[in-house]
């Protein structure tokens, strides 16, 4: 996550990492490209707040799939804005 300009940033294999601690690798994959394509998202790396939709969206469906989503949206959430606190930390 992350770049140099001002926008936070997510990369699809840091969804895939954090839904795939409950769901496995295979289908974490299968669930986040599904939810991609059906969003429009072309790149591996995607603005903060287009990952918050992207767990959203999958949180909205029954389930583990929907359960690891909620679970996986507040550990981004918290990695974050430990990433931020870093960041001012260092200035």
């Amino acid at each position: 996550m992350g770049s140099r300009d001002s926008t936070p940033r997510c990369d699809r294999a840091e969804l895939v990492e954090l839904l795939g601690r409950t769901l496995g690798s295979a289908a974490a994959a299968e669930v986040v490209d599904r939810e991609g394509k059906r969003l429009g998202l072309k790149d591996a790396s995607m603005p903060l707040d287009t990952a918050y939709a992207v767990l959203d969206a999958l949180a909205a469906m029954p389930g583990v799939i929907g359960t690891a989503a909620s679970v996986a949206r507040t550990e981004l959430r918290v990695a974050a804005v430990r990433r931020r606190l870093g960041q001012r930390h260092r200035r």
